[in-house]
């Protein structure tokens, strides 16, 4: 299951993703809560500039055993603002449980 913004709908279906789910930032949480128990889904990805729109942080959603395994997919947008380092130091330190000095 894929959650994109209108505009990447047709580049996911492209690829081969059947599910996809066209939402906006106040769609997300509603559709997540719907998915939850949703015995035929797995894997929900979520498109990052969506997710940080919605307020949706992945880790403590998985943390608590949501049901399916939520992720991420990088879009352009975020891949062009983000800092790549700090987000995989924060990832880890989330892990590991402290901060690591790299």
């Amino acid at each position: 299951m894929v959650v994109s913004r209108k505009d990447h709908e047709h580049f996911y279906r492209l690829i081969g993703f059947k599910n996809v789910v066209v939402a906006t930032k106040e769609e997300v949480w509603r559709l997540l809560s719907e998915l939850k128990n949703d015995k035929h889904t797995a894997a929900i990805l979520v498109e990052e500039s969506l997710a940080r729109e919605a307020g949706l942080d992945v880790l403590a959603l998985n943390e608590k055993g949501f049901g399916p395994v939520v992720t991420l997919v990088p879009d352009k947008e975020v891949f062009l603002q983000s800092d790549p380092k700090a987000y995989y130091l924060k990832f880890a330190s989330r892990i590991v449980g402290y901060q690591l000095g790299v």
